[in-house]
């Protein structure tokens, strides 16, 4: 039995930091840190929409305020929220909150799901992990729903890539859909040890490899492009930073599907693209959030230095 399992039943004390999403992830890394040797599990997860992240650790007995407090204060991070837990069967609340998910022809669900997938579905099993992508926000079934719409409407990709790719969701999507190999990056080992662990469960190890790549950076990436699908489910800002990235990466006529940006968030993104000669060719907003994709622009055709002019 776990030390949550052990404790559940006498009621737990949660430890509750809050972290704006603009914060840098070592931030939240940092806070992690000091509160893993608390508690009895550590969680950390996106709330409000993706707005802000949550960092919690479960605690047996009843922490001890001021040290906490002090520990966070060193690290300029704001002060926790200590509250108590009654006693709950764990096992259900989590499995309650983490119910299969319908997102397209997608049925994403847990190890924990004994049922069988509806008929005419791509079930897909992710488990709720450190790396981002079940399914659940918006920004990730948004872009399984472009991903389903592009095959439903008859386009064929080759060579898909899913940059910053989290759990892996998106490019075993990629490698169901289109039965093509998949390549697979994410700049955090973790996030690619368990995209690894994803494609492995779900027996699509041998179509997707996933590396390690700061952006476009990795050798690998390199040698595989020009890429005529990509799909990047990250933040505004690195979709902005990336821009040059994507337009030298994509093939002629690909389609590349960005997301993890607000809709308030979109014209920054839309510029950035364009201005390396891509051009927004759909736009998905799936409440605060935006699915936008793109495809290179079509170059004039330059007309020879003699032509229209009168002899």
């Amino acid at each position: 039995m776990s030390r949550v399992g052990k404790w559940a039943g006498k009621g737990m004390w949660a430890i509750r930091v809050r972290l704006p999403a603009e914060r840098p992830a070592d931030q939240v890394a940092a806070v992690e840190a000091v509160l893993e040797p608390m508690g009895a599990a550590l969680t950390s997860f996106e709330v409000d929409g993706g707005k802000a992240w949550s960092v919690e650790s479960l605690c047996e007995r009843r922490p001890r305020v001021r040290p906490v407090q002090a520990a966070l204060r060193a690290i300029g991070v704001p002060p926790a929220t200590i509250t108590f837990i009654p006693p709950r069967n764990w096992v259900a609340e989590t499995q309650r909150l983490l119910a299969p998910i319908r997102a397209g022809r997608f049925f994403i669900h847990g190890a924990h799901f004994a049922g069988s997938p509806p008929r005419a579905t791509v079930p897909l099993q992710i488990e709720a992990s450190i790396a981002f992508g079940t399914g659940r926000h918006e920004t990730t079934r948004g872009c399984l729903l472009a991903l389903d719409r592009l095959a439903r409407g008859g386009r064929r990709f080759r060579h898909p890539l899913d940059l910053g790719c989290g759990s892996g969701i998106l490019a075993l999507a990629m490698a169901h859909l289109w039965e093509a190999p998949v390549l697979a990056a994410d700049n955090d080992a973790p996030a690619v040890a368990v995209s690894r662990d994803n494609m492995r469960i779900n027996r699509a190890a041998d179509r997707v490899r996933v590396v390690k790549s700061s952006g476009f950076g990795a050798p690998t990436l390199r040698r595989a492009a020009p890429f005529d699908l990509i799909a990047a489910n990250i933040l505004a800002r690195p979709l902005c930073r990336l821009a040059r990235g994507f337009a030298t990466h994509l093939a002629p006529g690909g389609i590349a599907v960005l997301s993890g940006l607000m809709t308030a968030q979109e014209a920054e993104v839309i510029e950035a693209q364009e201005r390396q000669g891509l051009r927004l060719c759909r736009r998905q907003r799936l409440g605060d959030w935006s699915v936008l994709e793109f495809t290179p622009a079509r170059k004039r055709k330059r007309r020879p230095s003699g032509e229209g002019r009168r002899r």
